[in-house]
């Protein structure tokens, strides 16, 4: 008789049904949309339950609420699979055995293993992505856990929800951009549209989504509430197209001419990510103006955490 590998023999065990903690603790619509299913948004449906179950098993062994269970298997499910994020992976929507197989992963196969890992130990999961950042080119994925009656955004690698850089571009989106919508991969959702960007080459895929952008902009703004923006004031994110080579000074006045705040402008010496970052007042009317100048720019905050204006040199 041929031994065959502890680990494959591992895979090759039925698995029992399990029950945690927090087993059936979500309403059935949820459980079935967010537990039961093998894909997460278009990647090529695999088995993958024989083979990452008994790899996330070990870090919920001492869990005992869902919440220290997302926890646990967020900081760990990177050693536990070998699996990193790369700009080198061969395409963006990998499954949970092409993750397995080859390491390399971009956000959205982060995001599709780490829904994958919270499922198969029955936390509902699913993934959430935004197509096109405001600030920057580029989009995002991650992930949202199930519990304690609500959804929560976490990512792979975090030891916490809501990861800080994530929030902060969130409140820098304009939710009147059809393309700066977040949206949850969700089969009962009624959004019939989805940025295939976040998973694949193209433009965009029919496939069930829920909108979550208010959802997420509130949650941005009392982010922001607590990293120092008071509700009465939004952050404005100024830039200056095209750069100049030397830096001119953008100030904040009131409806008086008097100055509230002051700044340089990005030139082309600075990275293109890079803003000006000022205070803006919700009550009371307030103008933006280059130093030296008369001309003046109405501002009008918007419900947003955060604004970005760009201006014309």
């Amino acid at each position: 008789m041929k031994w065959l590998p502890a680990t494959l023999l591992l895979v090759l065990t039925p698995l029992q049904a399990v029950e945690y903690p927090w087993s059936n603790a979500a309403p059935a619509e949820i459980a079935a949309a967010s537990v039961t299913p093998d894909t997460v948004v278009d990647e090529i449906p695999c088995d993958w339950r024989p083979v990452l179950t008994p790899l996330v098993a070990p870090l919920v062994a001492d869990c005992t609420t869902a919440r220290e269970a997302v926890l646990a298997i967020s900081a760990g499910i990177g050693k536990a699979t070998g699996a990193y994020y790369s700009r080198e992976r061969s395409k963006h929507n990998m499954n949970v055995l092409e993750t397995l197989r080859e390491k390399k992963i971009s956000c959205t196969g982060q995001s599709i293993l780490l829904v994958c890992a919270l499922r198969s130990v029955g936390i509902p999961a699913r993934a959430v992505g935004v197509h096109t950042w405001n600030h920057i080119e580029g989009n995002h994925t991650w992930a949202e856990a199930w519990f304690d009656g609500s959804w929560h955004m976490i990512e792979m690698g975090e030891s916490d929800f809501n990861t800080p850089w994530v929030m902060e571009y969130i409140g820098m989106l304009n939710p009147r951009h059809p393309f700066q919508r977040i949206l949850a991969a969700y089969p009962p959702g009624k959004t019939t549209w989805w940025p295939k960007k976040l998973a694949n080459a193209g433009n965009l895929t029919n496939f069930a989504a829920e909108d979550a952008t208010q959802r997420y902009m509130q949650l941005a703004r009392r982010w922001y509430a607590t990293t120092g923006i008071p509700e009465n004031t939004q952050r404005i994110l100024i830039d200056l197209r095209p750069r100049p080579e030397i830096a001119p000074v953008v100030e904040l006045v009131n409806e008086n001419n008097e100055v509230i705040s002051s700044a340089q402008l990005p030139t082309t010496r600075n990275d293109m990510r890079y803003f000006t970052r000022l205070t803006l007042p919700r009550e009371g009317k307030h103008y933006l103006r280059l130093k030296g100048t008369q001309a003046r720019t109405l501002l009008h905050a918007t419900p947003e955490p955060v604004q970005i204006i760009r201006l014309e040199f």
